[in-house]
């Protein structure tokens, strides 16, 4: 029967939220009114385009072992030829992921006949059924030989190429070859029909993109078997000027047999070198040439280089380095040939500064007059170690060009000296160009020449302030900017602010309008703040105009933060990252915990969805703790809020009487009279105003308290220190936080990080043991949350009665938290393969790993491989979860793979394609992934299998 307008309406309500519904709404239409009966007609397009919103409806298919007369009607919907035609890729996108579900082997039968039947029906052939299976499974695009592990798709190609005959194997062969290298098909074809093997891999060899590879996977399988082909191809691509791919054949080659294919080697470096930029397939290859030639042939390979780089032809950055370990000190005449050749100063200056200083120092000093400013501030360090650098650097900033001036403070800079600083000061005051300028500050430090009043003096002398910023700006109409003496702030000096501003990098204020923020009183200035904020506004928001929003925020008062707030929220809204990136940075330059716990909300909410943003919100959090100077840590505890409590108690006057409240276990206020005795609930003649801002708190600190929650389980998993001092003064000084640090146990660490006791706070801040006894902190200890993975049966089992016995409720699981251990035998390997071929809901998965703090990586073997991490940024490491997409059950899954962690401080990868992962470098042997992030990872993965 036809489907029912309730199940297909939140289909069409979904897409009715799309921008382009108008231009699609037609044809979804004619799909509804087909599937629910209205028309027996199938709906026929004349054009693909107008077609293809029709593939829509497919997300209503079930797996094909389950197709009823529903399924039909929507097949039959895309059946029609134009209609296939647009929605064709669509569909096999959709459907080929779920032939690999598992299943019994009858229902596994009749969802290959029902899938297959209905791609012949469309005019498929059995050869173009087969090919489309391999292409649309996304598992060949890799340079995996080893045999193939078995799932119903695999199995069900296995059997078909087998059983093909050679009329078909030859279709299979004319499509392949025409599509290149795919270890799937190549696998298969090895297996069904061994004899065609060969005639795959010659095609293959001279169409493969990245031959090289698959050249030397081959090799390494079994050399004697390919010796013959990947010379023939070789063979090939000499005699067809294919001089990179014939250059990766020999050296390949030579590998096992140096004697016989040493010379070709060498003979095809230099075809190489000899070619045309523009015809080289990857510029790489000129590296090895140069690699190849230098260890071979070094005697003709030098003056083939002088020559080479004379005629300014290309080099790979790796074939600099080559030079250089090979030739040593004798390289210098080579390398500084390049750099006055116009060779990239950014390849050739690295290599260069590895040898002898003596050798090249002197021939650097006319690059200081270099046309190309890259160039010119690569050398200026290098120079600053010349001997005779701070008198040529002071002759240098003398020069009538700002360009050389700029350099000469990149050398002064760099020697800093006391010689160096008083150059430096000599010019400061004079010097109009303001990168020169700013650089001299930035080493020099901020207000070198005086008081804020010398600064804008100087400022003008330079010719700074003689007009606004912006021509349409006018600071005479702007409000008052207020200083902490009483002055209100001249139009020079709001020019100053406003030209220093525009200076600043990043989100961190320019050093000397440090000294003009330092001395503003913000309360006072707060319409001054809004102002420039509201200007900013006005202006389009137009990021290069930052200047103003940064400086509202240097000025404003805590008024400015909610406006600021919702900007930034709409902005992240709307798509708008770059304003995002600038509001972010505002909230944090504005510098009150207000602001900056605005900052860290962002930075939690956006820690998953739409992580860019929670990583800009980090960011920032992290140059506010560096302007404090202070830890990210530390300064995400200094803006935990207060609420006017004075350590545990604040303060309240019912007529003329002084009462005092706190927070019990479980956060919520509690009363007291003036000697501190508990009250059952407030007084009754508490005003109604002052009872309902009790009411607000209760509300408010529960939300405190369900962030700071999460914040303190996360500590617990990265095993974040506290000194003593500072665990004590976040802790037992603040009535929140006082309340967690009674419920939570801790573990205090020497410093060789080794645990030395267990402990409990009380109420009243007494530490004390399992059994009882107080517990002492030495000076030198840090605290930590404790994790059970470091506490041994008895001690746990203690604390577990200990907690028990005293009502104590962790705020999070703690005691009870399951571990993971890692067992011995384990201690060497990478890799962990217990969950590979687990089978659970997307949904499902989704929503447990986010919570758990794990994000979403698409990876790239193909449409339906992904892969979930969790970053230690404590440690800089992450733990991986690789797992692909599959149909089950109504609905797609995830089939889990393998689990590795990885060294951040090695690769920036999140994805690896190479079937021997074990080999990678960055991987961490298990035994060097600290305990409790190992443990997380596990029964994150555990708990939810």
């Amino acid at each position: 029967m036809p489907y029912t307008k309730e199940t297909i309406l939140p289909l069409v309500d979904e897409l009715k939220q799309r921008n382009n519904y108008a231009d699609i709404a037609a044809s979804i239409q004619a799909g509804v009114d087909f599937l629910t009966g209205q028309t027996y007609e199938t709906p026929v397009f004349e054009e693909a385009t107008a077609a293809q919103p029709l593939g829509r409806f497919m997300a209503l298919l079930q797996s094909p072992d389950l197709w009823n007369e529903n399924d039909r009607l929507v097949l039959q919907l895309i059946s029609t030829p134009i209609t296939w035609e647009g929605c064709k890729d669509a569909f096999l996108k959709l459907l080929v992921p779920t032939l690999d579900a598992p299943g019994t082997s009858s229902s596994i039968v009749l969802r290959f006949s029902n899938f297959t039947n209905f791609l012949q029906d469309r005019g498929c052939t059995p050869e173009e059924i087969g090919s489309l299976l391999i292409d649309y499974s996304g598992h060949g695009n890799n340079f995996d030989l080893s045999p193939l592990k078995f799932s119903p798709l695999r199995k069900f190609l296995q059997d078909l190429i087998k059983s093909a005959d050679p009329q078909t194997i030859t279709a299979y062969l004319r499509t392949w070859k025409n599509k290149g290298w795919n270890s799937l098909f190549y696998r298969l074809l090895a297996k069904g029909h061994p004899e065609r093997e060969m005639e795959y891999l010659e095609n293959v060899f001279l169409n493969t993109s990245d031959t090289a590879t698959l050249m030397k996977v081959m090799l390494q399988n079994n050399f004697t078997r390919y010796e013959p082909l990947v010379e023939n191809s070789t063979a090939h691509w000499t005699s067809t000027a294919s001089y990179g791919n014939a250059l990766a054949g020999y050296y390949l080659l030579a590998a096992h047999l140096p004697e016989k294919y040493q010379q070709k080697v060498i003979s095809v470096a230099y075809d190489c070198l000899n070619m045309p930029t523009t015809s080289l397939s990857d510029n790489s290859v000129s590296e090895l040439a140069v690699k190849e030639l230098l260890q071979y042939d070094l005697s003709n390979a030098v003056p083939y280089l002088q020559t080479h780089i004379q005629q300014q032809r290309y080099l790979h950055a790796g074939a600099f380095q080559a030079v250089a370990d090979t030739l040593k000190d004798n390289a210098v005449p080579l390398l500084l040939q390049a750099l006055n050749n116009d060779y990239d100063a950014r390849l050739v200056l690295p290599v260069l500064i590895q040898l002898s200083q003596s050798l090249y120092l002197d021939e650097l000093w006319p690059f200081t007059l270099h046309k190309l400013k890259s160039v010119r501030s690569l050398v200026a360090p290098v120079l600053a170690l010349h001997p005779q650098a701070l008198e040529k650097a002071g002759e240098l900033l003398q020069h009538k060009k700002a360009d050389q001036r700029l350099t000469a403070a990149q050398i002064l800079c760099k020697i800093n000296t006391s010689q160096a600083h008083q150059l430096l000061q000599q010019t400061l005051d004079t010097e109009v160009n303001d990168d020169a300028r700013d650089l001299m500050i930035e080493t020099l430090g901020a207000g070198q020449s005086g008081t804020l009043a010398d600064l804008v003096d100087a400022a003008k002398k330079r010719n700074k302030l003689s007009k606004p910023i912006e021509k349409w700006l006018d600071e005479s109409s702007f409000p008052p900017l207020y200083l902490l003496d009483g002055s209100i702030a001249s139009l020079d000096t709001v020019r100053f602010l406003l030209y220093r501003m525009s200076r600043a990098e990043g989100i961190k204020p320019d050093v000397e309008a440090k000294v003009l923020l330092a001395q503003v009183d913000r309360f006072r200035s707060n319409t001054f703040g809004l102002y420039l904020f509201e200007l900013f506004l006005e202006r389009g928001s137009d990021a290069k105009l930052k200047y103003l929003l940064i400086t509202a925020a240097a000025t404003g008062d805590d008024s400015l933060i909610v406006p600021l707030q919702t900007t930034v929220q709409h902005w992240i809204d709307t798509k708008r990252f770059k304003l995002m990136e600038i509001g972010m940075g505002a909230l944090a330059m504005h510098g009150s915990s207000a602001a900056l716990r605005a900052v860290e909300y962002f930075s939690r909410r956006y820690r998953v969805k739409k992580a860019n943003v929670g990583t800009t919100a980090l960011a920032a959090l992290q140059a506010a703790a560096e302007e404090q100077q202070t830890s990210l840590h530390e300064l995400c505890d200094l803006i935990v809020p207060t609420f006017d409590f004075e350590g545990k108690y604040r303060a309240f006057v019912i007529k003329d009487e002084t009462y005092f409240v706190s927070l019990d276990h479980q956060f919520k206020p509690i009363f007291f009279n003036k000697k501190y005795k508990q009250l059952k609930s407030l007084p009754t003649a508490v005003a109604p105003a002052t009872r309902e801002s009790f009411k607000t708190l209760a509300k408010t600190i529960s939300e405190v308290v369900k962030v700071q929650t999460e914040r303190l389980e996360n500590f617990m998993v990265i095993q974040r220190p506290w000194n003593v001092k500072h665990w004590q003064s976040v802790f037992l000084q603040s009535a929140i936080m006082n309340v967690f640090a009674t419920r939570i146990l801790w573990a205090a660490f020497n410093n060789n990080d080794q645990l030395i006791a267990t402990f409990h706070s009380t109420e009243d801040g007494t530490l004390s043991a399992a059994d009882g006894t107080a517990i002492i902190l030495p000076e030198n200890a840090s605290i930590k949350i404790a994790h059970p993975v470091y506490l041994d049966n008895n001690t746990l089992h203690a604390w577990k009665q200990k907690f028990a016995t005293e009502n104590i409720t962790p705020v999070f699981p703690q005691l009870e938290r399951p571990v993971a251990t890692l067992v011995a035998e384990a201690a060497t390997n990478t890799l962990i393969e217990d969950f590979e071929d687990i089978v659970i809901n997307t949904e499902q998965l989704n929503k447990h790993l986010e919570q758990k703090g794990w994000k979403l990586s698409e990876g790239i073997e193909g449409a339906y491989s992904y892969s979930w991490y969790k970053t230690n940024d404590e440690h800089q490491l992450e733990a991986i979860i690789e797992m692909s997409s599959i149909y089950q059950d109504d609905s797609f899954h995830y089939r889990l793979g393998t689990l590795y962690f990885v060294d951040k401080t090695k690769t920036s990868e999140r994805w690896f394609n190479n079937t021997d992962k074990a080999s990678l470098n960055c991987l961490l042997p298990l035994i060097d992934v600290p305990p409790v992030f190992y443990s997380e990872a596990i029964m994150d993965l555990a708990s939810n299998c």
